[in-house]
């Protein structure tokens, strides 16, 4: 099961499960739509009807104890099923071009199974229409938290996005519960009975076209006119002529289970029998002016076909309330995507139906009157022609507007595009300046510092205290040669040992450091010795490595990609950015940064024998989540200490990465949320023998 799936399903409202097939049998009946959770094994119902079983087989259920998850909106368990099974894109449409209602207007007319999905290009959340036979039902996860919003509330606000949106054909298979062992043999049957194309002891196999076309045959029947035009016209189009009596006498009692949404409808039954009707007159008034003597015959007929209209609304109505499970042989067809063009579809097979339908009637009874029509239908014709040049102006100006609204369009963009690239440079040269600046400060508070020791010949003799001698101290990572292994070439075959044969640190002074002595030692040996230095060694050196053989790659990507890219680490530096609530800025004891002087890693460390507690804990993450709502670079804040961790701390730290301990749903691993899809890694290290150890989280 997908990790985020489970996440969501795992939110709903749930109940304990432990009485095997007879409480499936019980959830059938009550017509649940939701998930059961038992062993590992996930099986979803829509409206009572088993749709899905993934990670095990229905007999699982038979003995076995877990979970009923009830969902918030049918439209949730059809989608989460859809989505596990996997579906195949028939298409990908931009919503400027191709407006998603009218999409999904045509699936539905299509009879169409699977759904729609808008979430490329979408910032405010994702957007999914789910369909079942061509039934809709619409479901939204919008903003940071995901809030679910269903029905036509969700339609319109999908409708209303910019963006590009897929259409994905997804199979359904609806399962037969097995028989409880204590349950009667009848009385299961008439339980286990959830689909009617299938039987007692045949597994549950995906829905085909050649299934659809055996189940149609039967239900296609001729006319009581015995018309051969009209049959022909059935066969060219089931839905259209399609009677009342054809549908089995067991769909009104067995199947219903139509979703809740209010754009679910049944297939329009009442269309199709208003085109026959339509037909049925224009016959009868061809025959009357064939033969008047046919009058009495001709209303008897029209009296037939208005009681068949009548039986076909009712037939309609019917069909709306019992759901997507009784016309499943109308949705089993739907295996493609139609053509995004449902008015010029259904008008082309309506007239063709009702073409043949009158022709078929009246041919039996032409007269000498077939003169008078043709002159009837030349001046009909040269009629249609003008409309139709007239027709074919306006539609030219219509793309010539249209074709000039998206030029313009495309320029509006455009221009946004460069305004948002200016700001983002201008914002980009203020962070550098207040960065400049703040060095510059530094560098004068330590000048004065130097003056007030005595001036430049007491300044090469200047005994630093360990504080100073980090803060005015700089690292680089930098290689013997460019053509030897390097940490760009990361991988799963790169050699340690080689890349730490070219690597070497350097480091760079605000003083001189030949001279400079810290509390009395060399400078050289107390900067090789300090904590800062040997955790930057090692953050280099190592951990890649230590990443790449434990198998954490992917739940620590965002760390494993970032180290590779560290050209520098400022000791007791300050990070400032800009955010929503404005300029910022946080210090730490080691911050890690790219060529461009972007923070990728930031670091405090615990020298002390004290342990680190739960507040300092959390001012790390405070700080460190300040600077990645300004940061995007941001891949991990890391606390290192030669002491240990306090359980407040540790407890903290869970709490930041998702509550539910380190070995969270999330697929990154001690993973600290800023947005929706943005975050960074919190990392708890022991420094201990002069040698570092991540243990949170564990590798």
């Amino acid at each position: 099961m997908q990790a985020h799936t489970v996440e969501r399903v795992e939110s709903w409202d749930s109940r304990p499960f432990s009485g095997g097939f007879r409480e499936l049998h019980s959830l059938a009946d009550q017509e649940f739509s939701g998930a059961v959770v038992a062993d590992g094994t996930w099986l979803f119902m829509l409206n009572g009807r088993v749709i899905g079983v993934y990670e095990g087989d229905v007999e699982d259920f038979g003995d076995a104890s877990g979970t009923v998850y009830n969902a918030p909106h049918p439209s949730v368990a059809l989608l989460f099923s859809m989505q596990e099974r996997g579906g195949e894109t028939q298409a990908k449409y931009y919503t400027n071009d191709t407006p998603l209602s009218e999409a999904a207007d045509t699936l539905k007319n299509a009879s169409f199974t699977g759904y729609i999905e808008l979430s490329e290009n979408v910032l405010s959340g994702d957007y999914y229409v789910v369909y079942y036979g061509g039934r809709s039902m619409s479901a939204a996860f919008v903003g940071a938290s995901e809030e679910l919003i269903t029905g036509d509330e969700a339609f319109e606000l999908a409708d209303d996005e910019v963006g590009v949106y897929e259409v994905k054909k997804s199979p359904v298979n609806v399962t037969e519960l097995p028989e409880a062992e204590d349950q009667p043999a009848s009385a299961a049957g008439a339980v286990g009975s959830t689909h009617e194309t299938e039987s007692d002891d045949a597994e549950p196999e995906e829905v085909t076209d050649e299934a659809t076309d055996e189940a149609e045959e039967p239900r296609t029947q001729p006319s009581e006119s015995g018309d051969e035009s009209a049959e022909e016209a059935a066969e060219s189009d089931p839905t259209a002529t399609r009677s009342p009596q054809s549908a089995p006498a067991t769909d009104t009692s067995a199947d219903a289970a139509t979703p809740s949404d209010s754009s679910d409808k049944a297939p329009d039954t009442a269309e199709a029998s208003t085109g026959s009707t339509e037909a049925a007159e224009a016959s009868t008034d061809a025959a009357e002016a064939a033969d008047p003597r046919a009058e009495a015959a001709t209303k008897q007929s029209e009296a037939s076909s208005e009681e068949r209209t009548d039986a076909e609304a009712a037939a309609a109505r019917a069909a709306g309330e019992e759901g997507v499970f009784d016309q499943e042989e109308e949705w089993r067809n739907a295996s493609s995507v139609p053509t995004l063009a449902p008015e010029k579809s259904q008008s082309t097979d309506g007239g063709a139906t009702r073409s043949q339908s009158a022709s078929g009637n009246a041919s039996a009874k032409q007269s000498t009157s077939s003169t008078s029509t043709k002159s009837r239908a030349k001046s009909s014709s040269a009629a249609k022609g003008k409309g139709k040049q007239s027709r074919s102006t306006v539609e030219k100006l219509k793309r010539a507007v249209k074709q000039r609204d998206e030029k313009l369009e495309e320029a509006a963009e455009r221009v946004d595009e460069l305004q948002s690239e200016r700001s983002e440079l201008r914002e980009r040269v203020e962070t550098l300046e207040a960065e400049r600046d703040e060095l510059q400060t530094r560098a004068d508070e330590l000048e004065a510092q130097l003056e007030a020791a005595g001036g430049e010949d007491a300044a090469s003799e200047t005994d630093l205290t360990p504080a100073a001698a980090l803060s005015g101290t700089n690292l680089f990572v930098r290689y013997g040669s460019k053509g030897k292994p390097t940490l760009d070439d990361l991988g799963p075959e790169t050699d340690l040992d080689a890349v730490n044969e070219n690597l070497r640190i350097e480091h760079h002074t605000q003083f001189e450091a030949a001279d400079a002595t810290v509390d009395g030692a060399d400078y050289e040996s107390f900067l090789e010795a300090s904590a800062a230095y040997r955790f930057v060694s090692w953050a280099v050196r190592e951990l890649p490595f230590e990443i790449r053989d434990a198998g954490h790659t992917d739940g620590l990507s965002n760390l494993y990609q970032a180290l590779p890219d560290v050209d520098r680490a400022e000791l007791d530096g300050t990070v400032a950015v800009d955010t929503e609530d404005g300029a910022t800025s946080r210090t730490f004891d080691v911050v890690l940064r790219d060529r461009m002087g972007d923070p990728l890693v930031v670091a405090e460390l615990n020298a002390e024998r004290e342990p680190v507690t739960g507040e300092e804990m959390g001012t790390l993450v405070d700080d460190a989540t300040a600077v990645r709502e300004g940061a995007d670079e941001l891949s991990a804040a890391m606390y290192v200490t030669s002491s240990f961790f306090e359980p407040a701390a540790l407890e903290t730290a869970s709490e930041e990465t998702g509550g539910g301990g380190f070995l969270s749903r999330n697929d990154k691993e001690s993973f600290v949320k800023v947005g929706r899809k943005s975050g960074y890694h919190l990392c708890l290290i022991e420094d201990r023998n002069d040698a570092f150890h991540l243990t949170v989280p564990e590798l």
